[in-house]
């Protein structure tokens, strides 16, 4: 698969995983590059928490976000109807598709 832009893999993950209600690209010094920026912030917190897909609860939801090793992130929010191990699965997978930034 051909490396997606940060726009591009929102896109592509709300089409994967359909009860995400919120979606955020982070470049690897934490500055949003595509999608809510509501949840810009949010997804910085639950990133400083550690390593992995990271789970918090959300107004919508469950916030789930993940970071590759250069700092780049993508988080989302998962409405209650989400299998939230599906959308952490596809999280991870296209975050390894996204383009350097």
């Amino acid at each position: 698969m051909p490396l997606l832009t940060p726009a591009l893999a929102l896109a592509y993950l709300r089409e994967l995983s359909l009860d995400v209600r919120a979606a955020v690209v982070l470049g690897p010094r934490g500055e949003r590059l595509a999608g809510d920026a509501a949840l810009a912030e949010p997804a910085r917190a639950a990133l400083a928490a550690g390593e992995g897909v990271r789970r918090a609860p959300a107004p919508q939801g469950t916030l789930l976000a993940a970071r590759r090793p250069d700092g780049t992130a993508i988080a989302v929010v998962a409405g209650p109807q989400a299998l939230l191990e599906l959308v952490a699965h596809d999280l991870e997978q296209v975050l390894g598709d996204l383009s350097e930034t």
